[in-house]
């Protein structure tokens, strides 16, 4: 699930940001999209788009279904799932 942060000294996500992400035709809508990275050590975070439409701010080691986050980088996300390494990019 996600993580939340209170000591953040990063912008939050904005309502109009969110409801961006989530117009149609926007956005591949054929799975989870990576929005954007914050890269910052152990306190990166990801902007994740989920397959439903919600809008997930995620770190090292949440989960994204049955996936847990690995690394982050600007723009690319790294996860093991059953074992195997996988990437989600930003499109």
């Amino acid at each position: 699930m996600s993580t939340t942060y209170p000591s953040d000294d990063t912008t939050p996500t904005t309502e109009k940001t969110q409801s961006a992400a989530t117009l149609t035709g926007r956005l591949p809508l054929d799975g989870t999209t990576l929005l954007g990275t914050v890269v910052a050590g152990q306190a990166s975070r990801a902007l994740i788009r989920m397959s439903n439409g919600s809008v997930q701010q995620l770190g090292l080691g949440d989960r994204i279904g049955d996936a847990t986050i690995a690394a982050i980088e600007p723009g690319l996300i790294h996860m093991i799932r059953n074992g195997e390494a996988q990437r989600l990019a930003m499109p």
